[in-house]
């Protein structure tokens, strides 16, 4: 039995019996397996299933006599978020498999036209990161940012890793400047592991200010702001499917594009995706941000000699 349908049976049960809770009888997973066009599904592998669950990923699949039906059985104080990333994560791992896991392989690659990221350096990091996340102890290291030409020493409480426009990211709280800061991995210089254990588990709190921004930097002197977009008809349906913000509700549309409005922190990414879309997308509030995206776009027409 190949290793992609085990993966591919795991992410249909765990999709079925994640909440919003349906409670799906024995029978209907198992039908539902079969719809996926899976081999070899039966009472005998579907039990197997949810012990694997269970002992590969730390997931209990539990029955419900009830509801008589199966559940995502999770600790009360569990973040339904961890599980939401992990999904991803066995999502991602299956599209892989999907394209390696054939008996023509190889050959597959002519189908496809993958981007060369060169900004790739700096993952042989993650193993002694996800170690130290892990065992929760503080990370020392070096770092050099782009405006600096000498790397500095750190010592930080490590909180998650993060990936964003296919760089990856250290967030971690730093005692001596009393804030959390980001770290990218290719600019970070020989990490190691002390046996200074975190001082706090401040990771809920960096959470809770992530949520609210785009990108990866963020402190608790950013708030948020309610922002006001004009949309173009022509770029209206881009940013109907995919949004901009989680927050990003439609407050009005016409012929002629769509308002939409989001509750975020104004920072440099956002100010980076409003000008992305060129000519697509207007400010219309606040008058601040309205200001900063007028100067930056007067800034580019001056080096045209424009203005």
């Amino acid at each position: 039995m190949s290793q992609l349908n085990i993966l591919r049976r795991h992410l249909t049960m765990l999709r079925l019996v994640q909440p919003p809770f349906s409670y799906p009888s024995k029978a209907k997973l198992l039908g539902r397996l079969q719809q996926e066009d899976l081999d070899s599904v039966s009472g005998r592998t579907f039990d197997r299933d949810i012990k694997d669950i269970q002992n590969f990923y730390g997931i209990n699949i539990t029955y419900c006599p009830r509801h008589r039906g199966y559940y995502l059985d999770q600790p009360e104080d569990e973040d339904l978020t961890n599980f939401r990333q992990f999904f991803q994560l066995l999502e991602r791992s299956e599209r892989l498999a999907f394209l390696t896991h054939s008996s023509d392989a190889l050959r597959t690659s002519q189908y496809l036209l993958l981007e060369e990221n060169q900004s790739q350096s700096g993952l042989q990091h993650l193993p002694l990161l996800w170690h130290a996340l892990r065992v929760q102890q503080q990370l020392a290291f070096h770092y050099k940012t782009f405006q600096t030409n000498m790397p500095k020493p750190y010592q930080v409480d490590p909180l998650v890793l993060l990936e964003y426009r296919n760089r990856w990211y250290l967030a971690a709280w730093d005692a001596a400047d009393k804030r959390f800061k980001t770290f990218g991995l290719e600019r970070m210089q020989e990490p190691q592991l002390t046996q200074v254990p975190v001082q706090q588990d401040r990771r809920a709190e960096f959470l809770l200010l992530k949520q609210n921004a785009l990108g990866v930097f963020v402190g608790p002197d950013h708030e948020v702001a309610k922002v006001v977009l004009r949309a173009s008809s022509e770029m209206a349906p881009y940013i109907k499917t995919v949004p901009i913000h989680h927050t990003q509700t439609i407050s009005g549309e016409d012929e002629t594009g769509i308002t939409i409005t989001l509750l975020i922190v104004i920072n440099h990414e956002l100010e980076s995706a409003i000008l992305s879309f060129g000519e697509h997308v207007e400010v219309l509030e606040p008058e601040e941000l309205r200001d900063r995206i007028r100067g930056r776009v007067l800034s580019n027409l001056h080096k045209y000699n424009y203005l």
